[in-house]
C-alpha cells in the first residue's frame, strides 16, 4: 500500500487564508470599478461645462438665461443666442460679449453632478456607499466562510472519526476502523488512534485466547488428574476390602503400594508441567548473534542426538544465506529440543529437519514418518492442550511449551499432516538481520 502524502495543517491554513484574501481583494476591486463605471455612466462628460447667458442683474433662467454645453478645450466655440428682441447670432471670443445693444457675460460654470435629477443622483449616491461598504462585507463574509470551510473540511472529519473511535472503545467494541479522509496532522494523529486500537485489539485477542487456554488446561488437567485419583481410590478401597478380610498379605500390600507411589508420581510429574508452563510465559528475549548457516548446523547436530537411542535417521536441510542473525538462543534450543522429542517418540524411521529464512523470519520444518496427528488433535491445534500417549507418560504440553516460546520470540507454532503419511511441525522465530 503506498504511504500518502500528508500536508501540514498550518500549510493548509494558510493557503485557505491566502486564497480567502485574493478572492475578498478580487471581489472588492471588482466592486469598486462597477460601481465607478455606474457612477462615471450617470455623469455627462466630465470635459463638458453649462454655460448660461443672461442680461446682467438677471436671475431667473427660465426664458431670460440661454444655456450651452461647452467642450473646455482652450477654444472658442460658436453659440447662437437669441435675445427677447431677435437678435442676430454672433461668435462669443471672450467672457464679456455685447450683442445688440445688451452686454451679456458667462455666469457660472456648474459642476456635472448638477446636472443629475433626483432618480440619476440616488443611484449615484448609492454607488458611491456601495464602494465603500461591499469590501467590507465581501471581507467579513469571507473571513466567516473560510472558517466554517476550513472547520468542515479539514478539522470536523478528524474530530467526528476520533470521537467515534472513543465511543466505540467505551463500550470495549475493539473491532471497528479509524477512517479519517484528510491528510494532515489530525490525520495522522487518527492514524495513530487505529495503531492504538489494533495494540488493544491484539492485546485483548491474545488476552481471550490465554483465559481460554487457560480454561482448558483446568478442564484438561481436571479430566486428566480424575484417572490417578480413580486408581488410588480404588487402590485403597482394594485395601480396605483386603483388610476387613483379613487377606492383606506382604505381596499384596507392597503391590498396592506400588501402584499408589507411580500414581502419585504421574501428578507430580503433570503439575511440574503445568508449573513450567506458567514461568515460560514470563520469560524475557534475550537477542545475541548468530552466524547462518554454521549455528544451524549446530543445532541439528545438537539435537540429533536424541534420535541416535532409537536408530533414526535425521536428514536436515538448510536453505539459508551466510548472513548474521539476531535472536534468543536459549528459546530457541528450547523450542526445537521439545519439539524434535516429540518427533522422536512417534518417527518410525526417520525425521526431516528443514531450516528457511524468509527476509526477518526463521522458519523451522520438522517431519516424521510416524502415524500422524490424529483428527481430535488437529481440530485442538489452537490450544494444544492435549495428549496422545495413552500411557500417562507424557501430559501434552510438549507442543504448548513450543507454541508459547515461538509466540515469545514474534512467531508462532502450526502442525499438519504430509500427505505421503507422518506428522509436521512448523516452528517460526522473528529475527533480525544485521
Amino acid at each position: 500500500m503506498e504511504e500518502v502524502k500528508t500536508r501540514s495543517l498550518k500549510a493548509e491554513f494558510s493557503v485557505a487564508v491566502a486564497v480567502t484574501l485574493l478572492a475578498i481583494l478580487l471581489a472588492s476591486a471588482l466592486t469598486v470599478w462597477g460601481c465607478w463605471r455606474v457612477r462615471r455612466w450617470l455623469l455627462p462628460n466630465p470635459d463638458m461645462v453649462a454655460l448660461y447667458i443672461g442680461e446682467d442683474g438677471a436671475t431667473d433662467r427660465e426664458g431670460r438665461w440661454a444655456r450651452y454645453e461647452i467642450e473646455l478645450d482652450g477654444k472658442a466655440q460658436p453659440i447662437t443666442w437669441i435675445s427677447d428682441e431677435w437678435s442676430k447670432p454672433d461668435l462669443i471670443e471672450k467672457s464679456d460679449l455685447l450683442v445688440g445693444e445688451a452686454e451679456f457675460s458667462i455666469k457660472s460654470i456648474e459642476p456635472s453632478i448638477a446636472q443629475l435629477n433626483s432618480r440619476q443622483l440616488a443611484v449615484y449616491t448609492a454607488a458611491g456607499v456601495l464602494m465603500g461598504v461591499l469590501p467590507v462585507l465581501f471581507f467579513i463574509a469571507g473571513v466567516l466562510l473560510c472558517a466554517i470551510w476550513f472547520y468542515r473540511k479539514r478539522l470536523a472529519p478528524a474530530i467526528s472519526a476520533l470521537d467515534d473511535a472513543t465511543r466505540h472503545i467505551s463500550r470495549q467494541d475493539l473491532d471497528f476502523t479509524v477512517a479519517c479522509p484528510v491528510h494532515n496532522e489530525l490525520g495522522r494523529l487518527c492514524g495513530s488512534f487505529d495503531q492504538m486500537r489494533r495494540a488493544l485489539y491484539d492485546n485483548n485477542l491474545k488476552l481471550w485466547r490465554s483465559i481460554e487456554e487457560r480454561r482448558t488446561m483446568q478442564a484438561s488437567v481436571a479430566h486428566d488428574l480424575r484417572n490417578p485419583l480413580a486408581i488410588m481410590e480404588g487402590t485403597l478401597e482394594h485395601l480396605r476390602a483386603l483388610a476387613h478380610a483379613g487377606e492383606l498379605t506382604g505381596d499384596r500390600l507392597d503391590g498396592a503400594l506400588e501402584s499408589l507411589t507411580v500414581t502419585a508420581k504421574r501428578m507430580e510429574r503433570y503439575t511440574d508441567y503445568i508449573r513450567d508452563l506458567a514461568a515460560i510465559e514470563d520469560t524475557e528475549i534475550t537477542m545475541t548473534q548468530a552466524v547462518l548457516p554454521d549455528f544451524l548446523r549446530g543445532a541439528a547436530e545438537s539435537v540429533g542426538v536424541l534420535a541416535e537411542a532409537r536408530d533414526l535417521a535425521v536428514d536436515a536441510a538448510f536453505d539459508v544465506p551466510e548472513c548474521r542473525i539476531e535472536l534468543d538462543r536459549e528459546i530457541f534450543y528450547r523450542t526445537l529440543e521439545n519439539v524434535f522429542s516429540n518427533a522422536v517418540r512417534y518417527a518410525g524411521s526417520c525425521i526431516e529437519l528443514t531450516f528457511e529464512l524468509h527476509r526477518e523470519t526463521l522458519l523451522v520444518r520438522l517431519s516424521d514418518d510416524g502415524p500422524g496427528f490424529s483428527a481430535k488433535m488437529l481440530k485442538k491445534k489452537s490450544s494444544l492442550y492435549y495428549s496422545e500417549d495413552a500411557s500417562g507418560e507424557h501430559m501434552g504440553l510438549g507442543l504448548a511449551t513450543g507454541r508459547i516460546l515461538c509466540e515469545l520470540h514474534g512467531g508462532g507454532l502450526r502442525i499438519m499432516n504430509r500427505p505421503e503419511g507422518g506428522a509436521t511441525v512448523e516452528l517460526t522465530l522473528a529475527v533480525k538481520r544485521i
